[in-house]
């Protein structure tokens, strides 16, 4: 799925002639660029939001309580199967 495509974009490079749309010391010069399309600019900056800490601590804690547990359930598994073997 394409979020933009490939487009001819004005930008001002380094130069020693300076030239009218761009600043003291740039010339325009013409590039090939990718240039997003408006409605996937909401979905690219909602990457760029402040981490959520709170978020992220609640999901280590599920990670780290879901590890645990399976560390238990193996362990009395274990503990019961011994005890069945012997």
């Amino acid at each position: 799925m394409a979020v933009g495509s490939v487009q001819s974009v004005l930008v001002c490079v380094a130069s020693n002639v300076g030239q009218a749309p761009c600043p003291s010391g740039t010339a325009p010069a013409v590039v090939q660029a990718y240039v997003l399309d408006a409605s996937q600019a909401a979905s690219i900056e909602a990457q760029y939001e402040p981490f959520d800490y709170a978020k992220a601590s609640e999901v280590w804690g599920f990670a780290f309580t879901f590890v645990v547990s399976l560390y238990l359930v193996a362990k009395a598994s274990g503990i019961v199967l011994n005890r069945i073997k012997s």
